[in-house]
């Protein structure tokens, strides 16, 4: 990872779709849809995603099921909230905006902390000292 990169992993299970799209030289380009976790408090069916070309998209080598990409700290991709039919190839956008790569990482950090700390909070007190 080069220093003006920061690293997004994300369990398969965020890949949405794969999009096969024209590029301008006649061949064609393949992007994934990978769905963002909805923040604190926010709870909606249609995710925000946002695109990662197929090749910039990695498996780890130690879990089969976490993928991972690169992300320019300081770029701004186009993030948006949509319904994509892929039988129609059909989007209904509902909100459409720009993140930079950090905002986008940092929103999978949150997340992650949350996971953790609705798991701690699961336990009893005989199985905390067991973690620890």
């Amino acid at each position: 990872m080069k220093e003006n990169e920061v690293a997004i992993s994300f369990s398969e299970s965020f890949i949405r779709d794969k999009l096969t799209l024209p590029s301008v030289d006649g061949g064609s380009f393949e992007l994934y849809i990978i769905e963002m976790p909805d923040e604190e408090g926010e709870d909606q069916e249609i995710k925000r995603t946002f695109t990662v070309p197929v090749k910039y998209l990695y498996t780890d080598s130690k879990h089969s099921f976490i993928r991972f990409t690169y992300l320019l700290k300081d770029k701004y991709y186009r993030v948006m909230r949509a319904m994509y039919d892929s039988e129609n190839r059909v989007t209904r956008c509902m909100e459409t905006n720009q993140m930079t790569g950090q905002e986008i990482a940092d929103v999978f950090k949150r997340y992650r902390a949350r996971k953790s700390k609705k798991f701690e909070e699961s336990l009893t007190a005989k199985e905390r000292n067991r973690v620890e």
